[in-house]
């Protein structure tokens, strides 16, 4: 039986690319939960301060949030 070369170069070709787009979403998917635990570090951090070193880089304690997501956004 012959064997078509065409063929199996676009099946090599198709498995290739799946495997690079299964590559790239776990990449994706590492990356925000890598993103996720830098954030829950920095807002576990921020709320260990107390007022006082707080103030002295210009929030309040209700600020930790969208201050920690601003950071996030900037990296």
């Amino acid at each position: 039986m012959a064997a078509n070369t065409q063929t199996a170069g676009t099946d090599r070709g198709h498995a290739i690319a799946l495997s690079i787009s299964f590559l790239a979403r776990i990449g994706a998917t590492a990356n925000a939960a890598f993103k996720a635990l830098q954030t829950a570090r920095m807002l576990s951090t921020l709320s260990n301060m107390n007022d006082h070193q707080l103030a002295q880089i210009g929030i309040s304690r209700s600020d930790i949030p969208e201050y920690a997501a601003k950071l996030m956004a900037n990296e």
